[in-house]
């Protein structure tokens, strides 16, 4: 049995960009996914890289910025490894957040009625809009387009088999126990997301946290497929991401439901009615899919990201509404730390270790 430097639990996002970023630093990786790779809350989530929202927690922010200022570099590097493009807007956002929030960025900036009507037309003119310097992306073409990448650098992938446990020797991950087979490595990096708990011996305390969506697309008589909207728009009930295609996404709820991801036809109708309140011109849409995704909430809402109390298993999990955004900092942090470097941020506040020796 072939053994690597690393096994990845999980190929998702933040498996797929670790996965290529340790590839890429020398070392032998294998990602196992017992579904589909970039199946869950990466493949339904919305894209927003919402660095500007202002309820980022104050440990996140500097992750966060840093993060977002390596997208555009990030998405590069990997569309010429795998021959695939990602569609990244950096159009900005216009949002509203009410009288009692700011913007989390300095370079937010607030419009008034006049500008927005100017720059974004069909959108229901309100006072209190802010611009946001922000970007998005679409996350199912860039999931296809790391897991090309990652292929394209020499990663592994098993699909379709299950992660049980970590397997230990003399106190030390030592690799994976999986339905079908043992698979060896000195370092184990749990990315399982909303999955993550379910692997012995540790309880990485992840709860799974319900999103529904909704994606709008043009009628067929359309004269063109470009986007009715230029921005993403964020409003206290709704938030709607134009894609280049000329989709439209509309999203997404917050639900402790477990690990049900049926999709509630009243809800998507709510979703809907915000989205056309905010822009009427939404009404002539059709709706072309819905969907509900699971992302992966830790007890206080902020990543798992680092080794746990037994040497050589390190989690990378826990990212909530954030997986997308915060997947270039996740791999660099992660690589220089499994690499033995100092990483460029602080990490203790997202230890795995936190949340007491019970549980890690």
């Amino acid at each position: 049995m072939k053994s690597h430097d690393v096994v990845i639990i999980g190929a998702g996002a933040i498996g797929l960009s670790l996965a290529r970023k340790l590839r890429l630093a020398g070392l032998s990786v294998l990602v196992i996914e017992k579904r589909e790779p970039v199946s869950e809350s990466s493949y339904a989530a919305g894209g927003m890289i919402a660095a500007c929202d202002p309820d980022i927690p104050e440990c996140l922010k500097p992750l966060v910025a840093a993060s977002a200022g390596m997208y555009p570099e990030f998405v590069r590097e990997i569309e010429l490894e795998s021959d695939e493009a990602v569609d990244l807007r950096g159009a900005g956002a216009i949002a509203w957040f009410g009288e009692d929030k700011q913007p989390g960025c300095e370079s937010a900036r607030r419009l008034t009625v006049a500008e927005l009507s100017r720059i974004e037309p069909l959108l229901r003119p309100r006072k209190g809009a802010w611009f946001l310097p922000e970007r998005s992306v679409d996350p199912r073409a860039l999931g296809r387009t790391l897991l090309k990448a990652a292929k394209h650098t020499g990663v592994d992938l098993i699909t379709g088999s299950t992660v049980s446990e970590v397997f230990v020797a003399d106190g030390h991950a030592a690799g994976v126990t999986t339905s079908h087979s043992v698979y060896r490595a000195a370092i184990v990096v749990n990315c399982a997301g909303a999955w993550a708990t379910q692997i012995a011996p540790i309880e990485i305390p992840i709860r799974p946290v319900k999103g529904q969506m909704v994606c709008l697309v043009p009628p067929s008589d359309a004269p063109h497929r470009r986007p009715l909207l230029r921005h993403v728009v964020r409003t206290p009930d709704i938030y709607i991401i134009p894609r280049s295609d000329g989709r439209i996404l509309l999203g997404a709820t917050v639900e402790d439901v477990g690990f049900d991801k049926r999709v509630d036809a009243d809800i998507i109708q709510k979703l809907h009615y915000a989205a056309v309140d905010a822009a009427s011109a939404l009404a002539s849409m059709r709706i072309h899919d819905a969907w509900a995704g699971l992302r992966p909430g830790s007890p206080d809402n902020l990543p798992i990201m680092g080794e746990t109390s037994l040497p050589g298993y390190f989690a990378a999990t826990g990212h909530y509404r954030d997986g997308i955004m915060l997947a270039p900092i996740t791999a660099h942090l992660l690589t220089q730390l499994l690499c033995g470097r100092t990483p460029d941020f602080d990490l203790q506040p997202f230890s795995p270790q936190r949340f007491g020796a019970d549980r890690i």
